[in-house]
């Protein structure tokens, strides 16, 4: 397990699964994902089982995110498509309830998979996709050091309006000195 000041991240288990479907379908937290349509209880369950998969090939390490103080669930992140000869690799996040947005958990477990990726998994770079609407991750991300390095204009539609696909992305030298 690797933690932070607010959170405690681990493998993502079979148990977690009942505390996922409780709000993964929730539309206004899927607008923020790649995709609003919901999914059924068996594709999160082959999706957990493909967390491990995945793992143990080196191409994805996806953790849950537990609140360190009450060993609550709160959602996931993780680091997918590694890239080993480019030392590079994809962040993505997502706390589930909107009870605990705005709460700094977010920001706390990308700072603590940022740390993993780093100095556990040598990567370079850490990237991530954020929409042009979701301005509180955006935020949270400027804060932690990544750096707008460019944007898909109108690439994502959603709620019946395209929007901006941002694109960030985090040096292991900038976050050296970002933690001086």
């Amino acid at each position: 397990m690797f933690e932070g000041e607010k959170v405690i991240l681990r493998s993502v288990e079979l148990s977690d699964l009942d505390e996922i479907m409780k709000n993964w379908n929730n539309l206004k937290m899927r607008e923020f994902l790649a995709t609003p349509m919901p999914f059924s209880r068996e594709e999160e369950e082959k999706w957990i089982r493909g967390t491990w998969e995945r793992r143990r090939a080196g191409k994805e390490f996806q953790f849950a995110i537990d609140d360190k103080e009450t060993k609550k669930f709160l959602g996931s992140v993780g680091l997918m498509d590694v890239d080993n000869v480019n030392r590079s690799a994809e962040i993505g996040i997502t706390i589930h309830a909107e009870k605990n947005w705005g709460k700094g958990f977010g920001t706390d477990a990308m700072r603590v998979m940022i740390k993993v990726g780093f100095d556990y998994l040598n990567l370079h770079r850490i990237y991530l996709r954020v929409y042009d609407f979701n301005t509180r991750a955006i935020k949270s991300y400027t804060k932690i050091g990544f750096t707008e390095v460019g944007r898909h204009r109108q690439a994502h539609f959603v709620n019946g309006k395209y929007h901006d696909v941002v694109y960030m992305d985090l040096l292991r030298d900038e976050w050296i000195e970002k933690k001086k």
